[in-house]
């Protein structure tokens, strides 16, 4: 007699609960869907483990997990701080709040490797290069704390 509910079918899925046994591990039958909810204009498929029983989704350990705004204008507002633009400059073109700028751009400074694989695919630009852009962005978030 087989297991009881849904069968999984996402076995490209893994577990993002770190205290789960089968972190991380792709095929292991352990994480079925949950649901599906809109986010952002967009649908986002909810999942669970059945190994841990943690609920999670697709956005759950990027960058915009939690997040309210649309990927498209973070991203933009994120080049736009690359290319030497002021937190009030960005937020103004945007139409947004300078503290939600400033919010987005100490997060992608502390999250730096997750940005960089969305954002810098299919760039020429060496890894010091790379570091040199995020220093950048982190004394632009630091130089206007007073927002």
């Amino acid at each position: 007699m087989g297991k009881r509910g849904p069968k999984p079918q996402f076995t490209d899925v893994a577990c993002p609960n770190e205290d789960c046994d089968l972190y991380g591990q792709t095929g292991q039958e352990n994480v079925v869907g949950n649901g599906t909810y809109i986010s952002r204009g967009e649908k986002t498929r909810r999942y669970i483990c059945r190994h841990c029983g943690k609920a999670f989704c697709d956005h759950t350990g990027t960058f915009y997990h939690d997040l309210r705004k649309d990927e498209k204008i973070i991203d933009l507002a994120l080049k736009m701080s690359m290319k030497g633009m002021s937190i009030e400059a960005i937020a103004e073109v945007l139409e947004v709040e300078a503290a939600s700028v400033k919010r987005w751009l100490a997060r992608a400074a502390e999250q730096c490797e997750k940005v960089n694989d969305n954002l810098m695919t299919n760039l020429d630009v060496p890894k010091v290069e790379m570091d040199e852009l995020w220093v950048i962005v982190k004394k632009n978030s630091s130089t206007n704390e007073g927002l």
